[in-house]
């Protein structure tokens, strides 16, 4: 893995992106041949933790409810779900600081690709692929650091995000550079991440990078791409249907999957784990009223939810483990049900209702046993599609945020009498800070 291979470690040195630029890398080893430097690649994945995002997307909206027992000073993002954070909130910090270190070594591969000896076409083009493919990586993750720090998209072009690292220069200290600028740099890596030629669903493959196109240019506004990019995915792939969705979750029927990121017990955070303390038997978070009352009894989603029967309290299960353990499942990073949600708002954007309509009764057909169809289509309608398909997964406080809509949650959800029930776009607490500890060191990041 590539924390192995180049020896990075995530000792703190003082600067923006929290990586030790002393630290060693074994360039002998890891630049000696594309096999080695395949090995570097992969490590990639090891070091990105998009469960930062899965949590967050869920705690701050209204997918959850917090338990009873996670409170006080062993509290899991008690404080974002109460909207009561701070800038030194440390899930924030720690989201901050994986997804940045990550680009850091994405960058230290691409500023070495070229040392790589090929020795034949078939290596050269194995090469072009894998440099490609970190091309594909760096989009993702910058774009998952935009989501959860920048500016909402709804905000105009020159609304500020998060700095865009192409470099591993750990002296510089970057300031928050505009949306279009932002996206600038995104779509420029999206074009050479389309040279990749890896087909493995748990790797930055050609579809892959095809869905991530499709989701920016959703939250850019731009509907004619997100259109011809998630109709791009749809042709290729067929939802799950009734009968396979369960056997989705438990990573035993991949078919609707378009990249997933592999998890084993060895991965401390895995979707699993957001939820509850298996060692402590302890629970964290459990699913929202506002959430289970929002499906039909006749709605396969409902399984994601499950009854402790010794004291009849349920739980988040979407993520219920695979065959070998109850506690581990890979994250589903994209799947084409999103892609028919995103050409759903597409078309209705481009008043295109009917073309909208049919996609989300495509979707509620393969997942309400009686079909379960919808006469009417608008706004409204399409997001609580994707509230009721896409939660757990990362989406919903990222969607409200890039319309600039209220998270509004149920009385009975709230932790405590007194808690806020809504968060509105004009509230401090609706854009989540930059962590502390990285603008005292970094000012320009203010």
């Amino acid at each position: 893995m590539l924390c192995a291979c180049l020896g990075i470690s995530m000792v703190s040195c003082n600067n923006v992106l929290d990586v030790d630029p002393q630290d060693a890398l074994d360039t002998e080893r890891v630049y000696s041949s594309v096999s080695n430097f395949e090995k570097g690649v992969l490590g990639s994945y090891s070091l990105y933790s998009p469960e930062y995002s899965v949590l967050i997307g869920s705690v701050m909206a209204d997918e959850c409810r917090l338990n009873s027992q996670n409170n006080g000073v062993n509290g899991f993002g008690n404080l974002l779900n109460r909207w009561e954070y701070t800038s030194e909130d440390d899930i924030l910090l720690k989201a901050w600081k994986n997804y940045y270190a990550d680009i850091y070594s994405i960058n230290l591969l691409l500023e070495n690709a070229a040392k790589v000896p090929v020795r034949n076409e078939q290596e050269r083009n194995k090469q072009k692929s894998l440099v490609a493919e970190l091309y594909g990586l760096r989009a993702m993750v910058h774009f998952e650091l935009h989501r959860n720090f920048g500016a909402s998209d709804s905000d105009g072009n020159e609304a500020l995000t998060i700095p865009y690292i192409t470099d591993t220069d750990v002296n510089k200290k970057p300031g928050k550079i505009s949306l279009s600028k932002f996206y600038e740099y995104l779509w420029l890596d999206l074009e050479k991440a389309k040279d990749v030629d890896e087909t493995i669903d748990f790797r930055m493959n050609k579809n892959a990078v095809t869905a991530l196109e499709a989701r920016v240019a959703l939250y850019q506004k731009n509907y004619i791409v997100a259109l011809a990019k998630s109709t791009q995915i749809i042709n290729q792939f067929q939802l799950s249907d009734i009968s396979q969705y369960e056997n989705l979750w438990k990573d035993k029927s991949p078919s609707e999957v378009i990249f997933r990121l592999k998890r084993s017990n060895d991965n401390k955070l895995r979707p699993n784990t957001l939820w509850q303390d298996y060692t402590a038997g302890r629970k964290f978070f459990q699913p929202s009223y506002k959430l289970m009352d929002s499906y039909t009894e006749s709605d396969i989603r409902l399984s994601n939810f499950s009854k402790d029967g010794d004291i009849e309290e349920e739980f988040i299960n979407k993520y219920p483990g695979n065959d070998f353990s109850d506690k581990v499942n890979d994250v589903k990073v994209f799947r084409v049900s999103e892609m028919y949600l995103i050409r759903a708002e597409a078309n209705y954007f481009l008043n295109r209702n009917d073309a909208a309509l049919q996609d989300i009764n495509e979707l509620r057909k393969h997942r309400i046993s009686n079909g379960g169809q919808l006469n009417t289509i608008d706004l409204n309608t399409i997001l609580n599609e994707r509230y009721l398909e896409l939660s757990y997964e990362g989406h919903r406080y990222y969607d409200l945020k890039r319309l600039k809509l209220p998270v509004q949650r149920l009385e009975k959800d709230l932790a405590a009498e007194g808690d806020q029930s809504e968060l509105s776009s004009g509230n401090k607490a609706y854009i989540l800070p930059i962590p502390l500890k990285e603008t005292i060191v970094n000012p320009n990041l203010k």
